[in-house]
Parts: structure tokens; C-alpha cells; sequence
């Protein structure tokens, strides 16, 4: 089984608007213990068989699109003539800016790295690699603490005290949020001069200096999915919640507190009111260093 854990852009910057159409962003990445779970086996053709809270969402985005592109890409770039069937257990939301497509295609990546001489060492090569099936693969095959910069190809590894004992809470209002959409409806203005890079968190003082970078895109979300601002509010209102934000491009907000028990209760509280009835919650913490590949 292989573990794809959800990313949260607990920061993101638009810098420039690139030739390409695409935009340069810089944003802190860090990743969560709430899991997609690959089960992976060898057979006579490539299948996807998907299940969990998620699946019918994934099904009518396309469903195994990613996963079988990944499978393709690597076959061809690691040389590896195998052909697979995955069994996806999909518990990250769809269209939600958590990156749960670009993790289970990491984690296809990371199946055959494993079959490698290098194992699961992520090079440079690697992560190109990574970049060319998405943007957001290159952080999830590292699944660490990072600063994410360029299109998302230019890595910056963190150092993360990982005694701190962070809880997070997310909420979704179950309204999917088109990445292309919201960058499209984004209104790109004069560059702010960025200070020097945060790259070590050793306290929960340092992480509230990356949050306070915000998010540029939660505007535009919200312009396309109003409830972004009720969620927003829920966490405002809250004297136990440290700071809170919107996960990448959306619609998935989030809520950091002081310890995982403080982000549970928090989540006993808002499951009870009427606001929250149609959302989707979930309560736990950041994810500490941990083998992402647990058995074949």
C-alpha cells in the first residue's frame, strides 16, 4: 500500500504571468495526515478501480485520467515494460485544492522509483520528471515541509520541527473549484517585493509568519463560490483557531490551532450548526516524517 497525503498551501503568492500562460507563484506547502491509499499489483493490463468517500466525485472528473498518465510516463521513463492494477481508496476531496490527484500520481511515481536501483531517492531529474505530468507532483513526490516556486518545479525543502503537535481542521463546502477558473479569474497586480524565504520552522511563532503571506487567489474563489467567505468566517469567529486561509485554489479552507485536540474540538462544535450541515470536515495534523510505502 502506498499513502498519498493531501497538500495544504498554508501560503500562496502570484508573482508574474509567464509566457507560457501559466503563472509564477511562490507558496508554502506542507502536508497532512488525511490519506489517499494505493493498493498496487502487477497484471496482464492497466486497471484503476476506485472506492472511498470520494469516489463518484472522481469518477465524473475523469476518474483514473491522472493515474493512467502517470503509469504511462513512467513505463517509458524508467524503462519498467510492467503493467498494473490500482486500487485507489479515494478520502481526499476532488477539485478542492488539496492535491489529491498530484498525490496519487506521486505515489505511482514512488512505486516505480522503488523498482529502481536509486529506490526512492528524489533527484533533480526526478522531479522534472514529476513536473511535466503536473504542477503540483513535483511537491507531492517530496511530501515534505517545502517552498514551492516557478510553475512548481523549483523545490525548497524546509526544516520542520516536528514536535510541534499543530492541528488543522479543513472544511469544504462540497462545491468543486476549477483550478484554470479561479487563475483565470485572478487580476494579476504589481508584484509586492518578497522578503527572504522562511526555511526553518522550529516554533508555532514561525509557521504564523508564513501565514501571514496569505493567499492571493481566495478573492477570485470566492467571486466563483461565495460559501469560501462563510467558511473563512467560521474560522474567524473562533478565539481558539491561531490563523486561517484557503487551500491552493480552493474551495477547501482551513483552520491551524495549537494542538490536535484544540482542531478536534473545534470540529465536535461547527459539525452541530446549521452552517456546517453540507460541508465536509475534518480534523488532524500535519504529517510527520514517516516510510510513505508501508508494503507491497
Amino acid at each position: 500500500m502506498i499513502l498519498s497525503p493531501a497538500k495544504l498551501n498554508i501560503s500562496l503568492n502570484v508573482n508574474s504571468l509567464l509566457d507560457n500562460g501559466y503563472h509564477s507563484i511562490s507558496s508554502y506547502v506542507f502536508f497532512l495526515d488525511l490519506f489517499d491509499k494505493l493498493y498496487i499489483e502487477k497484471s496482464y493490463f492497466n486497471s484503476v478501480i476506485i472506492s472511498g468517500l470520494f469516489k463518484d466525485d472522481l469518477i465524473n472528473n475523469g476518474g483514473d485520467t491522472i493515474i493512467n498518465k502517470s503509469i504511462s510516463f513512467c513505463k517509458n521513463h524508467y524503462k519498467i515494460n510492467q503493467n498494473l492494477i490500482i486500487k485507489l481508496e479515494k478520502n481526499i476531496p476532488v477539485s478542492a485544492g488539496l492535491g489529491g490527484g498530484s498525490a496519487n500520481s506521486a505515489s505511482v511515481i514512488r512505486y516505480f522509483l522503488s523498482k529502481t536501483k536509486s529506490k526512492n531517492v528524489v533527484t533533480n531529474e526526478t522531479v522534472q520528471f514529476a513536473a511535466s505530468i503536473g504542477s503540483d507532483v513535483p511537491a507531492c513526490l517530496h511530501s515534505k515541509p517545502l517552498l514551492m516556486e516557478g510553475r512548481g518545479e523549483k523545490i525548497t525543502l524546509i526544516e520542520f520541527n516536528d514536535k510541534l503537535d499543530i492541528g488543522v481542521v479543513l472544511i469544504n463546502p462540497k462545491i468543486q473549484l476549477s483550478t484554470k477558473k479561479v487563475f483565470n479569474n485572478f487580476i494579476l497586480k504589481k508584484p509586492i517585493k518578497r522578503k527572504k524565504p522562511i526555511l526553518s520552522v522550529k516554533t508555532i511563532s514561525d509557521l504564523c509568519s508564513i501565514l501571514k503571506l496569505g493567499n492571493d487567489l481566495v478573492k477570485s474563489a470566492i467571486e466563483i463560490v461565495p460559501e469560501v467567505l462563510n467558511i473563512l468566517n467560521l474560522f474567524k469567529e473562533n478565539n481558539t483557531c491561531l490563523s486561517y486561509g484557503m487551500s491552493g485554489s480552493g474551495a477547501t479552507c482551513y483552520g491551524i490551532f495549537r494542538s490536535k485536540k484544540e482542531a478536534s474540538d473545534f470540529k465536535k462544535s461547527i459539525v452541530k450548526t446549521k452552517e456546517a450541515k453540507n460541508y465536509w470536515i475534518w480534523s488532524g495534523g500535519l504529517l510527520k516524517k514517516r516510510n510513505l510505502i508501508l508494503a507491497e
